[in-house]
């Protein structure tokens, strides 16, 4: 996606959460958007759209890309969204907390993250999972971005991780322009072109 996106003209920065918290990791996006110049797009993908949600209201910030991520509304968490899940489709393999943090479960990852990469990405990805913080699904948004700035959202057909029923369920609820394709959660590994793609789109739309 950065090479794509690179080879168009467009200013990229991929921003380094700590996932220890949602507070901490909003405060650390709005800190590479304070030095970007100009109107930035957030992308958000997966926890990062609770990311997005909340740094958003940053000045600079001109529109934010959902993909197959959370969006969360002012008060709710990454908790209160999976706490809505379907009980009857796929689940997480969300392992119990070790000092603070959570993994998905390692066996599982390619069949429920990453089923349309190969098994040597998906393994890749399982092996250099960054620990995801308690705090980082349970702090709540304060003010909702998608509520004052305009938003796309790439629905993911086959995803094991947000099913795809509660990804059209978010994309309706914050009035996002949607864009649906097949894949997995993995998607930005295994369809870059075509997340890509939205980003130019939602690039484009506010900035001519």
């Amino acid at each position: 996606m950065y090479d794509e996106l690179r080879a168009d003209g467009i200013d990229v920065r991929v921003v380094q959460n700590a996932t220890k918290s949602l507070v901490d990791d909003a405060a650390t996006t709005r800190d590479v958007v304070d030095a970007v110049d100009g109107p930035v797009v957030l992308v958000g993908h997966s926890y990062g759209g609770a990311v997005i949600t909340e740094a958003g209201n940053h000045e600079k910030v001109a529109a934010l890309v959902y993909i197959a991520a959370f969006a969360p509304d002012q008060g709710e968490s990454v908790n209160t969204l999976l706490g809505g899940f379907p009980q009857d489709g796929p689940q997480p393999p969300i392992l119990p907390p070790v000092n603070g943090y959570l993994f998905l479960d390692r066996a599982k990852f390619h069949e429920s993250f990453a089923a349309d990469t190969s098994p040597e990405d998906a393994a890749f990805q399982a092996d250099s999972q960054v620990p995801w913080g308690l705090d980082a699904l349970g702090d709540v948004v304060t003010e909702a971005a998608w509520r004052s700035k305009p938003s796309w959202y790439l629905h993911v057909g086959d995803d094991r991780m947000i099913p795809p029923v509660v990804q059209t369920s978010m994309a309706e609820r914050i009035g996002a322009t949607v864009v649906e394709t097949p894949g997995s959660h993995s998607i930005f590994v295994s369809q870059p072109k075509v997340v890509a793609d939205l980003i130019r789109n939602a690039v484009t739309a506010v900035t001519e």
